[in-house]
């Protein structure tokens, strides 16, 4: 062992090595990771290419009853020396008979006669079949029977013999493994997977026939809530299983996605870590729950181990050694200035749940109870301290003194904890306590700053409320609270929760009232007026939750540099144009998702639009209230529509119920329409669906529509219909002249009247929009009308390829033939397969050899190999797992676009 070592194997290393071993003289090798790492599987994969070589594959694992091991490998050796095509069947049969007798009369006392009676039927079969012995987990069998098997492998290895047994690591040479590992030829030591390698895997876990790609956003929370784990593949296999079992797995446009992704992914009970963390007792499992729960929201360090004791009822001296024990089976990791935390958050999650909220609050009640006694007695605690665990309890009465304190680690802490704490501290103050006003104020102030607009409306309708109606509370923080509910509700797009704010403006007259009513109806200017009799002043923090409520609300505008994004609900894009330095932006919600497919879309990152999409519609049906647009599936639909993919495309558009969409929902049907042929229809029912549009009065995304049908005409020859596109775009930029529109008409009114300066202008307006289709739109404009257009068709057709915008493409590759520009063929040009090579790259995703690749297409392996290796050239993929991960991801499907 030792010069044939390998080191850091993937999956296709150690399967190269093994197959290594099917054509070559006898040898002993061990496969070593850890639990989890594939060992099992790489045996798998050597049983059936050994099987399928011809060879007389036995297989003798551990299982669950390792002192077994040799009388199920003479069995097996038996019925091999007794089958019937085998010559001299008389002298075998009495060897088989004499080898069961010897194992039956405990074999482990005499191994060195045991092993002689293997080994002479070893030399009896192996020069009429090639013979492999597959030992997994060999670590697990007694020493004994350990000791008899490394005698076969060696003495098979001169009969000629393949030995692979797995282990998980390096051991002492008396152990078990240590055994084998003494006279193996070489040892293969796999390596964690790589992210591309894991993905590549994930689709034959997550559904029964292991087809249907795996959503980018599974992934990520997988690899989030698996840490170091996510490359063991063994870990995310079980892990998946768990989530498939509990139905929190769902296809959405062909793609499979995590359900609730807000509930944490949880590390399944029987994982060896869950395991490991069992086998150190009562002791260990309480202080690694207690550690769990007290990092929940902010970390902690060793100088905690005294608290950790305490809540886990353990003396200190115990304490210590289990908290040693729990970093020694990786439960916990040591970081830098002692910080403690887990090393796999998934187990982390899995102890909170298993343990359950009451357990929680009760362990945080108890430390706050004595901390709050230390300062009492004159111990110098400080209040954030007590803080992090008050914040935590359920509701309970009246308690100033732990407001006090609360308030007081607010004014120290970051943003979104100070906002935590004196939420916590209004539950605790009497509505009548002067501190309510100012801490309320803080609250709205601290929501704004962290973009906390979700939080805030759930507080308010909670815990907030009831304490603004109290009769002796503030009446003008009361209204400014009232302003800022509405003003969340909106920018969450939850207004029809509208009548959970009713009592409130009850309590507050029939001003505040009014203004409910207007918001319900969307009447902006009914909005200001009431909200201008409620406070006249407009300014300060009432003034600024108007201006978010005002920006908020569904309707046309026709002005500022916002139109568009208010035209599809883009609220995020709004106030961040209108409140320009003061607006952050929400992390999380439905506000911040909508945004962030747009966002993606307009940047050209359509795979992570897509995946945000499906996130999205994943958690539609666990809104709690209905939501008013649905312009992430149009966008969803655009994309695939673009991409020829029609029936996810009206897939997608099934899903758009809302009319406020009407417009954009007309102009994807137009692409279909066209990319099917169909350009007479396209220009038709394209024209009807504006006409209605504009009946209906839902101009956004009219100006796009408008351009798509302008386009449909000219390719038809139709120059009666381009020009009335054209006035009537004309007519549309003079009743609703944003920015979009001006784009849009510069481009398209340059394009028919042949004037290049306009273009030029339209493009420059694209540039600034900063949307990337739209951009090799304006280029494809120039490259008609442009007498060097060179430079614009390349630009529009580097673009729409990286986009995979198959139906875009067509009229510039058609353009850059006709002017004999060619395309310079690049990385991505050279990751456009032929039929064949495709072909390849979906066998190898099937987990087929290239000898079967060879007998499916009926070619030579030689053939296939030479394939294979353009096939990692043109894609950049390294490994057969990362061009499966690639053909599974959808990267490799489309057809190449001719140049």
């Amino acid at each position: 062992m030792g010069g044939r070592d390998v080191p850091n194997a993937g999956p296709d290393d150690a399967l190269a090595v093994l197959d290594r071993l099917l054509a070559g003289p006898g040898a002993v090798w061990v496969v070593r990771g850890p639990a989890g790492a594939g060992r099992s599987a790489a045996l798998a994969a050597l049983a059936e290419r050994g099987a399928r070589a011809g060879a007389a594959v036995l297989a003798v694992p551990a299982g669950a009853d390792p002192a077994t091991a040799l009388t199920r490998l003479g069995g097996a050796l038996a019925e091999l020396l007794t089958a019937p095509d085998r010559p001299e069947p008389a002298s075998r049969s009495r060897a088989a008979m004499r080898l069961r007798s010897r194992l039956r009369a405990t074999p482990g006392s005499r191994p060195l006669l045991v092993a002689g009676d293997l080994l002479s039927i070893l030399s009896v079969l192996t020069p009429v079949q090639r013979l492999v012995l597959l030992f997994d987990d060999f670590d697990r069998f007694p020493p004994e029977v350990a000791a008899v098997l490394a005698l076969v492998a060696e003495g098979g290895r001169a009969a000629g013999a393949v030995t692979v047994a797995t282990a998980p690591g390096p051991e002492p040479s008396g152990g078990p493994a240590g055994r084998l590992l003494a006279v193996a030829d070489g040892t293969v030591d796999l390596r964690p997977l790589t992210d591309a390698e894991t993905t590549a895997l994930l689709p034959a876990w997550t559904t029964a026939k292991g087809r249907t790609a795996v959503d980018p956003g599974l992934v990520t929370a997988l690899r989030r809530a698996l840490g170091p784990l996510f490359g063991n593949p063994g870990t995310v296999q079980l892990t998946v299983a768990a989530l498939r079992d509990g139905g929190r797995l769902a296809v959405v446009d062909d793609h499979v996605c995590l359900a609730d992704p807000e509930r944490p992914i949880t590390l399944p009970a029987e994982h060896p870590l869950s395991q490991r963390l069992r086998r150190l007792g009562a002791a260990a499992r309480r202080l690694a729950a207690v550690v769990a729960v007290f990092t929940e929201q902010q970390g902690a360090e060793l100088d905690c181990l005294a608290g950790f004791a305490t809540a886990a009822g353990l003396p200190l001296s115990t304490a210590g050694p289990v908290l040693d024990d729990l970093v020694r089976v990786g439960v916990l990791r040591l970081g830098g200035g002692g910080a403690v935390d887990f090393a796999v958050p998934a187990l982390a999650d899995r102890l909170r749940l298993e343990r359950g909220p009451r357990w929680h609050h009760e362990l945080h009640a108890g430390a706050a109870r004595r901390l709050l006694a230390l300062r009492r007695a004159g111990v110098q605690v400080e209040p954030a301290a007590i803080a992090r665990h008050l914040a935590e309890l359920l509701p309970s009465t009246v308690d100033t003194e732990a407001a006090g304190l609360l308030l007081t680690a607010a004014g120290a802490a970051d943003p979104a904890t100070a906002r935590r704490y004196r939420v916590c501290a209004l539950r605790l103050l009497d509505p009548g306590d002067p501190r309510c006003p100012a801490a309320l104020r803080e609250v709205l102030e601290s929501s704004f700053a962290t973009g906390e607009y979700r939080s805030l409306a759930d507080d308010l309708a909670t815990v907030l409320a009831p304490r603004i109606r109290h009769p002796g509370f503030d009446v003008p923080t009361a209204a400014t609270a009232f302003v800022w509910w509405l003003a969340a509700l909106a920018h969450e797009h939850r207004l029809p929760e509208l009548d959970v704010v009713r009592p409130l403006a009850t309590t507050l007259g029939t001003t505040a009232t009014r203004l409910a009513d207007a918001v319900g109806r969307n009447d902006r200017a009914a909005v200001a007026a009431a909200a201008h009799a409620l406070d006249d002043s407009g300014t300060g923090l009432f003034g600024t939750g108007l201006a978010v409520l005002l920006e908020c609300l569904p309707g046309d505008r026709a002005d500022g540099p916002a139109a568009e994004a208010a035209g599809v609900l883009d609220f995020v894009s709004v106030l961040d144009a209108r409140l320009s330095g003061r607006y952050h932006p929400p992390e999380t919600g439905f506000a911040a998702g909508w945004h962030a497919v747009r966002r993606a879309y307009r940047a050209g990152e359509w795979d992570t639009a897509l995946s945000l999409a499906r996130a999205l519609e994943g958690g539609r049906l666990r809104w709690k209230s209905p939501r008013r647009h649905r312009f992430a599936s149009v966008v969803a639909a655009e994309i695939s529509a673009q991409r020829g993919e029609q029936d996810r495309a009206a897939g997608w558009l099934r899903r758009v119920p809302c009319p406020e969409s009407a417009a954009y929902v007309a102009c994807v049907r137009t692409a279909l329409r066209r990319f099917a042929g169909n350009l007479d229809e396209a220009l038709e029912r394209g024209w009807e669906e504006y006409a209605a549009c504009r009946a209906q009065g839902v101009y956004a995304g009219a100006e796009f529509l408008l351009a798509r049908l302008l386009r449909c005409a000219r390719s038809g020859g139709n120059d009666a219909g381009a020009t009335r596109l054209l006035a009537e775009l004309e007519r549309l930029a003079e009743y609703r002249p944003t920015a979009s529109v001006r784009e849009t008409l510069l481009v398209y009114g340059g394009l028919v009247r042949e004037d290049e300066t306009a273009v030029r202008a339209g493009l420059e307006l694209a540039r600034q929009a900063g949307d990337v289709f739209r951009i090799a739109q304006a280029c494809l404009a120039l490259g008609e009308l442009s007498a060097a257009p060179e430079v614009w068709l390349l630009e529009a057709h580097r673009t729409l390829k990286r986009l995979g915008a198959v139906a875009a493409i067509a009229p510039v590759t058609e353009l850059l033939d006709r002017r004999r520009i060619a395309v310079p063929r690049d990385r991505a040009d050279r990751a456009a397969l032929a039929p064949q090579e495709r072909r390849i790259a979906e066998l190898v995703a099937d987990g087929r050899t290239n000898r079967q690749i060879a007998a499916a297409l009926r070619i030579s392996e030689k053939r296939v190999e030479a394939r294979l290796t353009a096939v990692f050239e043109r894609t950049g993929c390294h490994s057969r797992v990362e061009l499966a991960a690639a053909w599974l991801q959808g990267r490799l499907t489309a057809a190449p676009v001719p140049a």
